[in-house]
């Protein structure tokens, strides 16, 4: 009877404990980003013609080449992409990581000075893809060649953010849309995320900052791509992101709105 007692005390205490360490993190719960306070534009992207019709694309710090007749490409991060040249301001590209397959459609302006991608597909959980980015010239270049400015992007199915408590120091983040997952530890050791669509190599680590503040920083095989500071607000209802991947020309900031 006492062992019995002592038991069910244990468990009850376990209990108690898991629940006040959900309650004390901060970051716990469903997050859903919210655009009108968001500013994600001003990277940049080029194109710039190579040898045996081959053409550079460069975003950042991440370059890769590929043939615009619609033969396969590994682009930066893994994923294999088929380019098509339609005529001098229409591209299309589709891109096929595990069960998504998005593709994109670039269409240059008939005056030469904005550039418009249509990204429409469909997300490992079935969920549709449709987004829309445009961007400003901002170097010299003939239909889709040159440099080009991200100025306006709008997205009609953006992936949620669902965060659990990992103990008493650390997250679970999930995004439920791409079925991908990592655990972390504020401890700073870089973890692997899992899902269908997370590319071999990469790498996220986390360090907190404060009471309701972490660093996040994504590695692709050891090589930095992004470092982000995440806070919440004191009422609990925001997250705020602040992000920039190396060389990029402004940091990027995306609130998210408790669910």
């Amino acid at each position: 009877m006492k062992t019995g007692t002592l038991k069910l005390g244990l468990a009850a205490a376990l209990c108690c404990a898991t629940a006040a360490a959900m309650a004390q993190n901060p970051f716990v719960g469903t997050w859903k980003v919210d655009y009108s306070k968001s500013h994600i534009t001003g990277n940049t992207i080029s194109f710039t013609p190579e040898a045996n019709g081959k053409v550079r694309v460069t975003q950042n710090n991440r370059s890769y080449s590929f043939k615009p007749d619609g033969s396969a490409a590994t682009n930066s991060m893994g994923e294999t992409e088929h380019w098509t040249r339609l005529d001098n301001n229409n591209w299309k590209t589709v891109t096929r990581d595990g069960s998504e397959n998005v593709t994109d459609m670039l269409k240059v302006s008939d005056d030469g000075k904005t550039l418009t991608d249509t990204a429409t597909g469909t997300k490992p959980n079935g969920d549709p893809i449709n987004a829309t980015s445009t961007y400003t010239r901002t170097a010299p270049g003939k239909g889709l060649f040159g440099t080009w400015k991200n100025t306006k992007n709008s997205n009609s199915s953006p992936n949620s953010a669902q965060i659990e408590a990992n103990g008493e120091n650390g997250i679970i983040w999930n995004i439920p849309e791409i079925k991908a997952s990592v655990k972390l530890n504020f401890d700073g050791k870089e973890v692997a995320p899992t899902g269908p669509t997370v590319p071999h190599g990469l790498t996220l680590a986390a360090t907190k900052t404060g009471p309701r503040s972490f660093k996040l920083v994504e590695k692709m095989n050891g090589k930095l791509l992004w470092t982000g500071h995440f806070s919440v607000s004191p009422d609990g209802k925001t997250l705020t992101e602040y992000g920039r991947a190396p060389g990029a020309a402004a940091p990027e900031k995306l609130v998210y709105q408790k669910a």
